[in-house]
């Protein structure tokens, strides 16, 4: 028997802020990639940098329950949304095919919804 029970607010809270964790070190690693890793392309590689850090961070605050941790994780997730969906439209739009990228931006567009809708039942 556990002697300390993790109530169902509180393992939803943690598998939240595990997949804001991981989303934010994908974010760091296509940041990484865009910064001459793989290939240069600085305007994805600065904002993927700061979504992984505002993700990183909301996750944090997630995962140690602070107050409003909810509303900032909310607030972050939402945010790292919107910079998905102007990369789509940057990689959609663009002159060169980056199939790899649409991937990628595809993949953690399903991710991130999943995320919000996680945060908005645990509230």
């Amino acid at each position: 028997m556990n002697a300390n029970p993790v109530s169902r607010t509180n393992a939803s809270l943690i598998l939240v802020g595990r997949l804001m964790l991981a989303e934010a070190v994908t974010f760091a690693i296509a940041s990484i990639l865009h910064f001459g890793v793989a290939e240069s392309f600085i305007d994805a590689a600065i904002p993927e940098a700061i979504i992984a850090v505002v993700l990183g961070a909301a996750a944090i605050a997630v995962m140690r329950r602070g107050a409003g941790s909810l509303g900032l994780a909310l607030a972050a997730t939402l945010f790292a949304l919107a910079g998905v969906i102007i990369g789509l439209s940057v990689i959609i739009g663009g002159p060169v095919s980056r199939p790899i990228d649409l991937a990628y931006h595809a993949t953690i567009l399903v991710a991130l919804v999943g995320t919000v809708v996680l945060l908005l039942r645990s509230r």
